[in-house]
Parts: structure tokens; sequence; C-alpha cells
């Protein structure tokens, strides 16, 4: 039996897509083994989300090739979107972008007869449609992460996504809950809703009146035995009333929202091209907490954008603090040829550094309040994977605090109500 080897770089996404190309392949007879040096094909799906990004993808593309010089390697993802020529010298066999994924087993095929290299790469990716690649969730133990959307139109100044991923296209909804469906027939008890940019379902469908918070009741209205409904990420302003009500309404929705800030200054707002201000945000921070207390609401913050005054980090500073985050994701600008933030006065290396230093510790700060708050408090943990070594289970609780018992015995799947404690919190 021919055996294929899967790797993913970057996010969810791409783990998602090579876990639905895995299923293909399954079907066309192969085997998946976790040995590269035993692999007939090689499926690497890349990143470009930063310039380190795309380093780490040409390195993977370069080890692979030398580690199994006998496999077809595929290639495709973001990097290879604009880098396919490069990926192909640098050893891949096919060379795919953000589209025709559902090809692959025909590419290998097509290379195998003729030993040539296949390059398929859409030079416009603005105008594509969602590609099913089939009903196959990308699984970790007891959660599932579901795709739902590919691609962006928001074109913040410092990403370069929508030109990779290409524009926004959502997954029709009766694929999305057949497949939410057959996971919890499956058995799994956490499904996360992921995509580039969620928040923008349902726009590109029919008259754009079916969005997010309509897919989100149906799944829950379908899989009512469903424990636990998780949102990846979500922009301020696609949080509308509904999905609000549905907060209220819904335990079984997650009590944590990954919303992204950038950052807390209105001037340093409108440079990244970002679509709300600092007032709308914070407003509707106030607004999910009235709908669900406790919730934990977390976000990203890039910290050094371009010609970011000391006056305006204080005013990001200052933001965070007042939005109370219960964690921040901190990233220093790194600037990504052809985006507009490229073309700013870029800033030192040592600003970046200590203003990165200034916010992890006060994300310290926030995350280690917000989890004394909950210090006694049962909380329902779905436990996900486990240590032997250590003999320690471990899992996450709706708002997503991380428990750490200790167990003879994998946990996978069970749910347990656990007070939470300094002793059970885990780093």
């Amino acid at each position: 039996m021919r055996k294929y080897y899967l790797h993913s770089l970057g996010c969810k996404v791409n783990s998602y897509e090579n876990a639905s190309v895995g299923t293909i392949l399954a079907k066309e007879g192969y085997a998946e083994t976790p040995e590269e040096e035993e692999a007939d094909v090689i499926i690497l799906n890349t990143c470009s989300v930063t310039m380190k990004a795309d380093a780490k993808s040409r390195q993977h593309i370069s080890s692979f090739r030398k580690r199994n010089e006998k496999a077809t390697l595929v290639v495709m993802g973001c990097y290879s979107q604009t880098h396919a020529e490069e990926a192909a010298r640098l050893g891949a066999d096919i060379v795919l972008g953000a589209a025709d994924r559902s090809l692959i087993p025909s590419y290998i095929r097509k290379h195998e007869e003729t030993g040539e290299k296949i390059i398929d790469v859409k030079k416009n990716v603005r105008k594509e449609e969602y590609e099913e690649l089939g009903a196959n969730a990308f699984c970790e133990n007891a959660r599932a992460y579901l795709k739902i959307q590919d691609g962006c139109d928001n074109f913040c100044s410092y990403c370069f996504i929508p030109f990779l991923r290409g524009n926004s296209r959502s997954r029709a909804p009766r694929e999305v809950l057949f497949e939410a469906e057959a996971l919890v027939k499956r058995g799994y008890k956490e499904i996360v809703l992921t995509g580039i940019h969620i928040g923008g379902y349902g726009k590109d469908l029919g008259d754009g009146s079916y969005r997010f918070s309509d897919l989100v009741e149906d799944i829950l209205d379908k899989c009512p035995e469903l424990f636990r409904l998780r949102i990846s990420s979500i922009e301020e302003s696609e949080i509308d009333d509904k999905l609000l009500s549905l907060l209220a309404s819904r335990p079984n929705i997650a009590s944590h929202l990954h919303i992204p800030l950038q950052s807390g200054s209105a001037s340093v707002l409108k440079r990244m091209k970002r679509k709300y201000d600092t007032d709308a945000f914070l407003n509707k921070v106030d607004r999910i907490r009235a709908a669900r207390p406790g919730i934990a609401i977390t976000t990203d913050v890039i910290a050094g954008f371009p010609e970011e005054s000391e006056e305006e980090w204080k005013e990001t500073v200052s933001f965070c603090e007042k939005a109370r985050f219960a964690e921040i994701h901190v990233f220093p600008f790194s600037s990504r040829p052809g985006t507009y933030a490229s073309t700013l006065p870029d800033l030192s290396p040592q600003i970046k550094k200590e203003r990165v230093a200034e916010l992890l510790a006060l994300s310290k700060r926030l995350r280690k309040e917000y989890e004394e708050s909950f210090y006694g408090q049962p909380l329902e943990v779905l436990f996900e994977d486990y240590s032997p070594e250590k003999k320690l289970a471990r899992g996450h609780s709706s708002n997503y605090l991380l428990y750490a018992i200790h167990s003879d015995k994998p946990l996978h799947g069970d749910v347990r109500k656990i007070p939470y404690e300094p002793s059970v919190a885990a780093d």
C-alpha cells in the first residue's frame, strides 16, 4: 500500500486542509505514515503570514526533499501562492497555491507518469469559490476544528493574506451542518469554528442575509447534544445582536471570544486600516460581558507599528487595562513587502522589544487576575490530552482555563466538574 505523510505550517485552517487532502488520498488507496522517510507522497501546506513564515516554508521544502528524494513532494498554501517557482527549485514536484487541492491525486499520477514538475497556481485569487474538500475536520483528541470559510476582504494595511488566500468565500451551510453532525456522532465533544475571517461568513451567499450568527444558531439546533461550540476568532464589528443573544441563551457556546484589537490608539487603527474605533470596541466588550458574565475575552496586539509614537503606545496599554482582557497575544510589527504598512517608516527593533515586554507583563497580570476570579468555582472541564510520563491529564473549561490533574490513564473526552484552584491550574 502506498503511503502519504502530512505536514502543516501556520494556522489551524492549514491543518484542516491537510487533513482533508489526507482523506482524499485515503479514498485513493493510500495509508498515512508518521515517518516522512517511508512516504511515497509528502504533502506540505505552507504559511506566509510573515517573512519568518516564508523562511520556515523554504526550510521545510528543502528538508523534506533531502530526507526523501524518491517521494512525490506536493507543496501548497500561502507561501507557494506567490513563490511557486522558488518552491519548485527547492525540490517540490507539484506546486499548488490556495486552490485545486482536490486535484492532488490526479496531479500525482501525472507527475509519476511523466516525471515532470507541475505548477498550478492561479494568478488571480480574488474571484474564487469555496473549494469543498469533503467532510473531514482537523481533530485533536476531544476537539475538532470545522472550517466554514476561506479568504479575507479586509485588506488591513499590514497584512498580505487577502492576496494569498483570495476573496472571502463561505462554505455552504448544508456542508457545515453535515460535517458538524458527523463529528458529534463520532463522539467529539467540542467543535471549533475556524476559517481565515469567519465573521465575514455568509456575505457572499445569496442576498447576504444569512450570516455567521445564523450559522451558529443552526449548528446548535442541528446538534443539540454537542457539549461545546467554540468560536476561534472574530472581529468586534461582526459580533451582532443575534450572536449576543445566543451567548446569553445558549450555554454550550464556549465562554471565550478572541477579538483582535491590534491597537488601542485611534490614530494607529486608521493607519492599520482597521474597520472600527476604540469606543465601538469597548462598547462591544461591555455588551458581551452583559450577555455572558465571566466570559474570557482575549485579543491580539501589534507592538511597534510604523510611526507609532510613545503617546500612541501608551493609549494602547491604557486601553488594554480598561478592556480587562483575559490574555493579550503580543506581536512585534513585522514588515510584509507588498503591504501599505511596509512603505511607512519602521521603528527600531529595540523599541519593539521594549513594547512587547511591557504588554506581555500586563497580559500576565491580567491573566492572573482573571484566573483568580474563578478560584474555588466548579467549572466543567473537557479533557483533551495526556502525558504518560507525568501522569497528567489536561483539559480546558468553557472559558479556556487550563486544568492539569494527576491520572493513571488518559481522560480524553471526559467531562468533569472541578473547582478551579491554584493546585489544578497549569501554566
